[in-house]
């Protein structure tokens, strides 16, 4: 049984114009293109096209090469969605005058498309853009904006009240720790802890109070670590790292990817950590005024520099760690699914909307608050701490 093919899979990638370039350029970028036909576009979506008719008409009334392509353009041309099956293509085109374009669902240009495209063009490689993830308990969740595959939002919500729960015990552990410590043997560390900063390095109880609010974040990683979905974390950005490459979804060349990924989420965490912990340094000694303001300043280059770097490390020593071919299988199957809904969809660009909804940041959020919010009840009614801080 062959493979089912759609107008996305045989586009021809022609740079568009706009309406105000001059006739001169739209000439170029037609005979660049070699569609027959220039896509001019506005805001996105396709206004008109170019045709050798109206070039050659343009000629022939001695019009100035400089002139806006505008008045020159045909408003009348055929839209083709790019998830349009081939055979139906076929049907359109072969009554169509001129090539038609293929247009996303939001209505943005995508590319042209041509009968002779159609029947003898090779099929190109998926466009499917940017792919992210999300690694949760039940599983790999895969996006590219515009389609999304694995585990869904009750996945992703789970996600959010997972690393709530880790923070949550992280903080226990350190916290009760400190106190038991304290409580116990008589070591302030408690105390240390609670004790306002007074910005000197100097000072005992400055240094011990940083290591252990410090201690909270370290504690937090190393929990996740322990937990089976660093492996599937790591599944996830083997599988992003084979599709990106053009490698097969196979259980042998995945294995052989890298388990860290230069656009996680872990990376932006590692920034945000490495400069509140850069700017707490720099400044202790510092005065007010001048001096603080310059140690922020290279607090804040030191983290440009390095924040990738430090990103990288977290993944691989505890966001991350190997994970089990059954994980692997896993976010292969996903990767297949993302790659079968996305392929109908290739080039597409999706709204920011939909892009934020697919990104998965709402849900987690969403699961995180839940959590939050039914901890605060509980306490209110049961009259117990739960949440420390």
């Amino acid at each position: 049984m062959s493979e089912k093919l759609f107008v996305a899979d045989k586009l021809q990638r022609v740079l568009p114009a706009y309406p105000d370039d001059s006739l001169l350029r739209a000439a170029e970028l037609m005979a660049q293109g070699g569609a027959g036909v220039l896509p001019i576009i506005e805001y996105g979506a396709p206004v008109g096209v170019l045709t050798e008719s109206r070039l050659r008409e343009a000629i022939q009334r001695g019009t100035d090469w400089l002139e806006p392509v505008a008045p020159w353009m045909d408003e009348n041309f055929l839209r083709l969605p790019i998830d349009t099956p081939l055979e139906e293509a076929f049907e359109t085109l072969a009554y169509a005058e001129q090539p038609a374009l293929g247009v996303d669902p939001w209505g943005r240009y995508v590319g042209v498309v041509t009968l002779a495209g159609l029947a003898a063009r090779p099929i190109s490689l998926p466009q499917i853009g940017m792919i992210g993830g999300m690694a949760t308990p039940l599983g790999v969740y895969l996006t590219n904006g515009v389609a999304s595959a694995g585990a869904g939002g009750l996945g992703l919500a789970l996600t959010g009240a997972l690393l709530f729960t880790l923070f949550l015990l992280a903080n226990w552990l350190v916290i009760g720790g400190m106190w038991w410590a304290q409580e116990r043997f008589g070591v302030p560390l408690y105390s240390y802890y609670n004790s306002p900063f007074a910005g000197q390095w100097f000072l005992f109880s400055d240094v011990m109070g940083l290591v252990l609010r410090s201690s909270i974040f370290v504690v937090f990683l190393l929990l996740m670590r322990l937990l089976p979905i660093a492996g599937t974390h790591a599944a996830e950005h083997m599988v992003v790292h084979a599709i990106e490459r053009g490698e097969p979804l196979t259980l042998e060349v995945v294995r052989r990817m890298p388990r860290v990924h230069p656009r996680c989420g872990t990376n932006l965490v590692a920034g945000i950590a490495l400069f509140l912990g850069l700017s707490k340094a720099f400044q202790f000694g510092a005065p007010d005024g001048d001096a603080r303001d310059f140690a922020l300043l290279m607090a804040l280059l030191f983290t440009l520099l390095f924040w990738r770097s430090f990103g990288a490390l977290l993944q691989w020593v505890a966001t991350t760690k190997p994970p089990t071919d059954r994980q692997l299988l896993q976010a292969i199957r996903v990767g297949e699914e993302l790659l079968r809904k996305a392929r109908p969809m290739g080039g597409a660009t999706p709204p920011f909307g939909l892009r934020l909804l697919h990104s998965g940041l709402l849900q987690i959020l969403l699961g995180a608050w839940g959590l939050m919010a039914i901890l605060y009840l509980l306490e209110s009614l049961l009259g117990i701490t739960l949440i420390v801080q």
